[in-house]
């Protein structure tokens, strides 16, 4: 059971308890944790006794539990008990004088608790001391912003499953608060050894900004250790920090100049010369590296306790500065120099691969062995996997040498899924597939590993094969099942398939069906028929986005009840289910596959999942009838296309663009998942100091890669605006709406439809009830707005003058 125990004295604090209902544990023992907890939070400023305090179910009451009763007996899941003074609270200066009211509980929609503060907190404390507050600083506001949905923390409100790490921001923002507050009553006090308070401080300031990191909420930490640093200039703790961030965050000239200060104000401390010298690596300034390298190494020599394993660590760096010097022969000699000394240095073992590989076959054999063993052993270090995929652009042969160096791990399946992935997602989708073809060599019938061969056809656009690669599969593995639906229910559909799957508009004849059909059992699916069953959802996708309409009936007629009241939301293959459901809901509203037959002229929409709803429809484009192709590129982002990118969804992207003809016109509706996922993450991780800088370089790539394609194929583009479906993030999407529209319009060969507006009521609050679908996609009735909104882009576009 859970349950939640509360300190309403200030400062408030709560512990959420995951407690088994078998556990012995007594209402002292609870006691115990909750003080230890506390104490580690409030270290030095404000602790607590447990001797002082009891337990009750009531404030009002304050009648005690007795510390011998056993928690299960005594305590009932989701239920809110106290910890309580016996005597008056005892508050350690400085923190006696910060008065608050309690903070309440309150219960959303889906029962979830959200322990959170008044507005009246925060306002009283700033008033009790009299301290006027920046933008930059910190507020309970915040905190119950992101809870009640004003940024991307609200959609966590109703996930239970990661609700706890947002309990940990609220707390450690509210105590970083309580913090920042006392810090600047401190500020003018004189620092001595007898009250170090300031210390205590700072030093709690800095843990609670580091937990906010380790919770990926690196912008709310930004601002702790900025408030810091402002009231007590040079805090080492803090500028390290900042630096760690950014650069992190990929913004090592940012991460720059608090290193620098750093230096400044340490500069007999090796350890920030190397974390500078780190960042001047990463902007390849390697002169200045080796310099300050040079001079940590003479700090470090001259100390007693300086370790081995330091000036290892140096002497690497070393090597990358000589590196990008063009001095590969010295940099070579130092990594072998400390691979001599310690054979386990990880980061000299990688250089040295990174450094012979290129020299011969035995080289490259060794540097490929190297590599490989530095994923197995360190899962979590990223930086041999992108060397890995890097080296295999340049060894013949690759492949077969990686199959003799991993040995028997190449007779694993899941260990060559995960090469397959490593490879994938750095976009190298051809040793991909590659590795996954071995996988099916080694167990044809492995479900996991199937599927994901499949989304590798799909990502190289490959869709006939997936489908016939599919169909042998099913034929292999008849009676393979999904909960008891087994496959050979649908090999007559597949059978009677002769010809190409691409606008496959009729219905075929099929019989024998029914005879074997089974709904699948109303049980839990385990991993296997979970993958399976991506295996038929991906096929359905398949043949919807080749047009094969007339298959599809019969497929979703057997899938719906597989799919029905299963939670697969929540499983591994939720992506797959989730574009099944779209797909299947699609196929329900009139749709005449007939539109299809006769060489029909397309206009192509292509996107993400967005692409879906109006695919297959008829318009009325430049006085003719025209069917909206689709041209799907799965989770696609805006950010993937960024020059740099090496994802996977790029190449799909790409690879999806060659199947429109030269001169054929395209809408692109991209960036929904950009507004969903890409813009909350990069203000997380502090890769942008504001959303509109985001929004700014998004719609740079976006721009620059339609352009691209309107240089390489000669399209007519019209850009289509983010979709405004989801109540969570509309206010994002209508911002990056209008960027974009003003980009788009002042941009020469793009061309924006203006329809977004017609989508929307309640003076654009919310989407119009018409256009409600699946709670994520438009309904395929906008294509009438869609349609109306490219006619008046097309007039604009012919009758205009030509933009310069």
């Amino acid at each position: 059971m859970k349950f939640y125990v509360h300190r309403e004295d200030t400062p408030q604090y709560t512990v959420v308890f995951s407690w088994e209902d078998q556990h012995e544990g007594t209402v002292g023992n609870l006691l115990q944790q909750f003080v230890q907890s506390y104490n580690l939070t409030f270290q030095g400023v404000n602790e607590l006794d447990v001797e002082d305090v009891f337990v009750t179910k009531s404030q009002s009451s304050r009648q005690a539990i007795s510390n011998e009763e056993q928690v299960s007996r005594v305590v009932r899941d989701q239920e809110d008990i106290f910890v309580m003074s016996k005597g008056p609270p005892a508050v350690i200066e400085p923190l006696q004088n910060v008065q608050s009211s309690p903070a309440g509980l309150e219960e959303d929609d889906n029962g979830n608790r959200e322990s959170r503060a008044s507005s009246e907190e925060a306002s009283n404390v700033a008033d009790k001391h009299s301290f006027s507050q920046t933008d930059d600083d910190i507020d309970l506001e915040d905190m119950r912003d992101l809870l009640e949905g004003d940024s991307p923390g609200g959609e966590l409100r109703s996930s239970p499953q990661r609700r706890h790490s947002w309990e940990g921001s609220f707390d450690d923002v509210s105590i970083a608060n309580l913090q920042i507050a006392q810090l600047k009553r401190e500020q003018n006090k004189e620092l001595n050894t007898g009250h170090d308070a300031q210390h205590v401080l700072i030093a709690k300031c800095v843990q609670n900004a580091q937990r906010l990191v380790d919770q990926k909420h690196c912008d709310k930490a930004v601002k702790i250790y900025e408030q810091v640093n402002r009231l007590f200039p040079h805090q080492k703790e803090c500028l390290l920090g900042l630096a760690s961030i950014y650069s992190s965050a990929g913004r090592p000239d940012k991460a720059l100049e608090y290193l620098r200060t750093a230096v400044e104000a340490f500069p007999d401390h090796a350890d920030l010369k190397c974390r500078l010298a780190d960042c001047l690596l990463d902007l390849g300034q390697g002169k200045e590296a080796s310099r300050l390298l040079y001079e940590a190494k003479n700090i470090l020599e001259k100390k007693p306790d300086t370790k081995p394993n330091q000036l290892f660590d140096l002497q690497v760096q070393l090597a990358k500065a000589f590196i990008l010097l063009g001095k590969h022969t010295m940099a070579l000699q130092m990594c072998q120099a400390v691979v001599k000394e310690k054979k386990d240095h990880l980061e000299a073992l990688l250089e040295y691969a990174e450094l012979t590989y290129k020299m011969s076959s035995a080289h490259a054999k060794e540097a490929l062995t190297i590599v490989m063993t530095l994923m197995v052993n360190k899962k979590d270090w990223m930086l041999p996997r992108d060397r890995l995929v890097n080296m295999m652009k340049y060894i013949p042969n690759g492949l077969k040498i990686m199959e003799g160096e991993i040995h028997e791990a190449i007779k694993s399946v899941p260990a060559l899924v995960f090469l397959s992935n490593v490879f994938r997602d750095h976009g190298d989708v051809s040793n991909a597939t590659q590795l996954l073809e071995h996988a099916m060599q080694v167990e044809p019938s492995h479900c996991t590993a199937f599927l994901s061969l499949i989304h590798m056809f799909e990502a190289q656009d490959r869709h006939v094969e997936a489908f016939k690669r599919i169909r042998t599969f099913l034929k292999q593995n008849p009676d393979m099942s999904i909960a008891g639906l087994k496959n050979k229910v649908f090999l007559p559909i597949l059978k009677a398939v002769k010809e190409d799957i691409y606008l496959h508009a009729t219905y075929p004849r099929v019989s024998g069906i029914s005879a074997d059909m089974q709904p699948p059992q109303q049980r839990a699916y385990n991993d296997q028929e979970l993958n399976l069953l991506a295996v038929m959802f991906t096929l359905v996708k398949i043949l919807f986005v080749k047009g094969a309409l007339g298959l599809l009936p019969s497929f979703t007629k057997l899938l719906d009840p597989a799919h029905a009241d299963r939670d697969l939301h929540t499983t591994l293959i939720r992506n797959e289910a989730a574009y099944y459901s779209t797909i299947s809901q699609v196929m329900k509203i009139k749709l005449n596959p007939s539109s299809l037959e006769n060489s029909p002229q397309f206009v192509y929409v292509a996107g993400d999942s967005h692409c879906i709803t109006p695919a297959w429809r008829s318009i009325q484009y430049k006085g003719a009838t025209h069917v909206l192709h689709p041209l799907l590129s799965t989770g696609t982002k805006i950010w993937h296309l960024r020059p740099e990118a090496k994802f996977f969804t790029k190449e799909n992207f790409y690879n999806v663009m060659k199947k429109a003809p030269r001169k054929a016109t395209v809408i692109f509706v991209f960036g929904e998942i950009d507004c969903r996922e890409a813009l909350p993450v990069c203000l997380a991780k502090c890769r942008y100091d504001s959303m509109e800088d985001t929004i700014s370089r998004l719609l740079e790539i976006y721009t620059q890669a339609l352009l691209g394609l309107k240089r390489k194929y000669k399209f007519t583009i019209y850009v289509h605006p983010v979709p405004p479906v989801l109540d969570l993030t509309r206010p994002t999407v209508m911002k990056f709406n209008t960027a974009l529209k003003s980009t788009v319009e002042a941009t020469s060969g793009l061309h924006w439809l203006d329809f977004v507006d017609e989508l929307l009521c309640d003076h654009g609050t919310m989407l119009d009830s018409k256009f409600e679908f699946d709670g994520t996609h438009l309904h395929p009735c906008y294509v009438e707005t869609l349609e109306k909104a490219l006619s008046k882009a097309q007039e604009r576009r012919t009758t205009s003058s030509p933009r310069k």
